[in-house]
This record gives C-alpha cells, structure tokens and sequence, in this order.
C-alpha cells in the first residue's frame, strides 16, 4: 500500500500545503502525485486530505496515517544509516583525533591489539589539540577523538570517560622511586619537567602550586609526553603525568609512577568522544578497543 515513494509524497504535501509546491520540491509533476494520492483515499474507502481553495488540509484519518507515515521514515533513515555503515565497515576506515599524549602512550597498544583481532580496519590519525577535536568531531570530521579534560559540547557524545590521578614519575634510581608516596611539596625540590601552557595537565599543576603558596620552577618546559618520558629516564629530572601516560615504560621498568597524596583537586580525565549524531559501526569497534587497553592499566580510574 505504502511505497517509499508515496510516503515521500505525503510527507512533503503535507510540509508544503500543495501538490503543486510538493511537486517541485520533488521534481515531479502534481498529476503524479495526485493520482497516487486518489489511488490511496480509494484503498482506504476514505479522504486523506480536505481540499480548500488555498491548501491541502489534513483529514482526521489522514492523521492517524502521516503518524504512520513520519515513524517509518524515520525508521527508513536509520536504516540508510546502518547501511551506510556497514559499507564503511567493508572499507576499514575510521578517522581518530588524538592530543599527543595518548597518541604516544593508549594509542599503540590500541593498534598492536586491531592487527591481531581485525586487521580489515584502516586508521586515520590526526595528533590534534583538544579544541581541533572538539572543533573536527562537530564538523563530523573524524570519527572518534580521545584527549583529556574536554570541556562539555553540544552534539558531542562522551563514550567513556577514566578519571586519572596525576603521579610523580621517576627514574628507577630516583631518591623518589622508594616511595609508595610523595606529597606535591616533596618533589618539588627536585629538578622538574614539566608540560607548558599547551597542554591540559599544566593547570593541574598550577593549581597545585597554588595550594601550597609557590610557584612551578621547572628547568624544562614542553608540549611533548614523550620527551619528558625520555628526560625522565635519563635521571636528570622527574615530572608529573598519569598512570595512562607511562604504562609501557612502568611495565618495563624504565620509569617509576608514585602516587601523590593529600592532593584535593579534580582529577585529569581521559575521554573518549564521538559526534551525537551517531558512530558507524566500526568506529564502535574502535571505541571497545580503546576501552578494554586502557582498562588493563593498574591506576586507570
């Protein structure tokens, strides 16, 4: 009875008032139209529309049917949805924005474990900051973005978040890497590398300093994870970072991660975000990845 054609029909006759206006909003003639909208009325033994001198008028029974009418359109589109991303599953592509620290740290053992598990999927990975994320997951851009400390954003989606304690990390002979704790105050005696304005962990640390009434006196500053991992490891200095951020070196023994007590600020927290609009299926997949490698990290919250 309903073809998706016709319920195209109704549905812009009845946005537009006319068969005439509908017509040309679809690029068919009003006779067409018309004639399979008497071939319905004549099915259903009633009038769909009343028709004045200016504009088509929904019936009472027309009603009931454009109810019928808008739910299966909507269930149409979900269903061009899905299909659209199963053709994108057959593809393999998903499109990742990253901030620099997990696109050092998760992202690695994220791609070691879809080269073992599925090997069909292509990644396109952007190392962004978190305002280019936000900006590129709204713009549908990119698939998934992960980072920390985003600020909530309409049309976006957190698929999960991890709350993650900021801890010192040493070197093994480190006079700090004995501790099963330190205070702020403690490490500050020592040379530091810290991360600048540029990254989220900075206010962080400011605020820390705030606390105790000083001020951060690092003798380096920088926008990268990975060098102060590897200045760390030198000895020549420790910083401050996430259980998230040295995973791979804590499980090699390179660095060390003691945790900071009686520290009373809001926690860094790493997010994964997705546009509201939906995800594809294999972004989904992607997403339960991310989830499952960061979840194996001891002190990932």
């Amino acid at each position: 009875m309903l073809h998706a054609r016709l319920l195209r029909y109704l549905d812009a006759i009845v946005q537009h008032g006319s068969m005439r206006r509908a017509g040309e909003k679809l690029h068919t003639s009003s006779t067409a139209i018309n004639r399979q909208v008497l071939a319905l009325e004549a099915e259903l033994g009633t009038p769909i529309f009343h028709r004045t001198p200016r504009r088509l008028v929904l019936t009472p029974a027309g009603e009931v049917l454009m109810r019928h009418v808008r739910r299966t359109l909507k269930d149409m589109e979900q269903t061009q949805r899905l299909i659209d991303d199963i053709k994108g599953l057959r593809r393999g592509d998903v499109m990742i924005g990253i901030m620099n620290g997990p696109a050092t740290t998760i992202l690695p053992a994220v791609i070691s474990d879809l080269r073992e598990n599925r090997s069909d999927i292509r990644l396109h990975v952007r190392i962004i900051s978190q305002n280019d994320i936000i900006r590129d997951v709204l713009a549908g851009e990119i698939d998934v973005g992960i980072g920390f400390d985003f600020p909530p954003s309409p049309g976006i989606d957190v698929f999960h978040a991890w709350e993650c304690p900021l801890g010192a990390v040493v070197a093994p002979q480190h006079e700090l890497a004995r501790r099963k704790s330190v205070t702020f105050m403690d490490c500050i005696q020592y040379p530091m590398i810290i991360g600048d304005c540029a990254m989220s962990i900075r206010p962080h640390l400011d605020l820390l300093a705030a606390r105790i009434g000083t001020k951060l006196d690092p003798v380096i500053e920088t926008n990268s994870v990975e060098t102060m991992r590897r200045i760390v490891s030198t000895g020549h200095a420790m910083t401050f970072l996430t259980a998230l951020d040295i995973a791979a070196e804590v499980r090699s023994g390179d660095l060390i991660y003691v945790p900071l007590r009686n520290i009373d600020i809001r926690r860094q927290s790493l997010s994964i975000i997705t546009p509201h609009a939906g995800r594809n299926t294999l972004a989904r997949i992607l997403l339960d990845r991310f989830r499952h490698v960061i979840e194996t990290v001891p002190g990932a919250g």
